[in-house]
C-alpha cells in the first residue's frame, strides 16, 4: 500500500509511483491499518486533479531579450560597415598608396671619372663606356678647360652630339690605348688622340678640344707621332680633337 504525503490519499496498488489525484511521489504506508470500505452498488470514482501548469513568463521573457541582443548586433554591424568600414578601407588605400610609391632604379651602368692612376685597357680591346660624375658644360660649347690624365676616357663624359669640351693634358705624358683614324672611338683617350692627330706631344701636353659626333660602323688603324691606333667595328659614339 502507498500513500500520497500530500492528500493523504491511500493506494493499494504498489506499482503506482505518483498520486493520481495532485501527482506528488508516493509514499510507502506502513504501520497503518488497513481501512475496509463498505460494499456499495455504485462503482468508486476518482476525480483527476492536473497538476498545476508552469508559467511561461521566463521563457517569454528570455525571447524577448534574445530578440533585443540580435537586434543591437545587427544594428552595430550595419553602423561599422557604413562608417567605420569606409574608414579603414580609406587608411587600407593611403597606406598601400604610400607603400606603392616606387623607389627610384639605380642606374644600369654608373660612370665614374677615371683618376690618374687608372690603368689603359689592353690593346686591341675597346675599354667599356662608363658615366657618373664627371664635369657637364653649362652649354654645347664650353670655354672652361678641365684638367686631365692621359688615360682619361672621353667615355667619361656626356656624349650628346655636338657636346665640345676643352681637356688640358700634362706634360710628360705615356701613352694609352686609341681605336681609330682622325676620328676615334668614344671610349678612346683623350690625351693620346690627341697625340695621334699632330694636336699636342707626349713631352709638352697641352690643351684639346674634343667634339662627339656620332657612332661609325667601322674604326681603322694607323702610326701617326709614335701612336699605334687600333681597329674596331661598328661603336655607338665618336670624336674628334683639334
Amino acid at each position: 500500500m502507498k500513500v500520497c504525503p500530500t492528500c493523504d490519499q491511500t493506494f493499494n496498488d504498489d506499482s503506482l509511483m505518483y498520486c493520481l489525484l495532485d501527482g506528488a511521489p508516493l509514499v510507502a504506508a506502513e504501520g497503518q491499518p488497513t481501512v475496509v470500505m463498505a460494499p456499495t452498488d455504485k462503482p468508486s470514482t476518482v476525480t483527476f486533479v492536473p497538476p498545476p501548469k508552469k508559467s511561461k513568463t521566463p521563457l517569454i521573457v528570455g525571447l524577448v531579450v534574445l530578440v533585443m541582443l540580435i537586434g543591437i548586433v545587427a544594428v552595430a554591424g550595419v553602423l561599422y560597415l557604413l562608417f567605420g568600414g569606409k574608414g579603414d578601407a580609406a587608411n587600407a588605400n593611403r597606406n598601400g598608396n604610400v607603400n606603392a610609391t616606387p623607389l627610384p632604379k639605380a642606374s644600369a651602368t654608373p660612370r665614374v671619372t677615371p683618376s690618374p692612376a687608372a690603368t689603359a685597357s689592353p690593346a686591341g680591346m675597346p675599354s667599356p663606356t662608363v658615366e657618373g660624375a664627371k664635369p657637364t658644360p653649362k652649354n654645347e660649347e664650353s670655354d672652361e678647360i678641365t684638367p686631365i690624365a692621359w688615360n682619361t676616357s672621353a667615355g667619361t663624359f656626356k656624349n650628346d652630339v655636338g657636346l665640345t669640351y676643352k681637356f688640358q693634358c700634362p706634360e710628360n705624358g705615356t701613352g694609352s690605348v686609341i681605336w681609330g683614324s682622325d676620328i676615334y672611338t668614344g671610349d678612346s683617350s683623350i690625351c693620346t688622340a690627341a697625340v695621334h692627330a699632330g694636336v699636342i706631344t707626349l713631352e709638352r701636353g697641352g690643351v684639346v678640344t674634343l667634339e662627339f659626333r656620332p657612332g661609325r660602323a667601322i674604326y681603322g688603324s694607323t702610326i701617326r707621332n709614335g701612336i699605334t691606333s687600333n681597329t674596331f667595328g661598328e661603336y655607338s659614339r665618336s670624336f674628334v680633337v683639334r
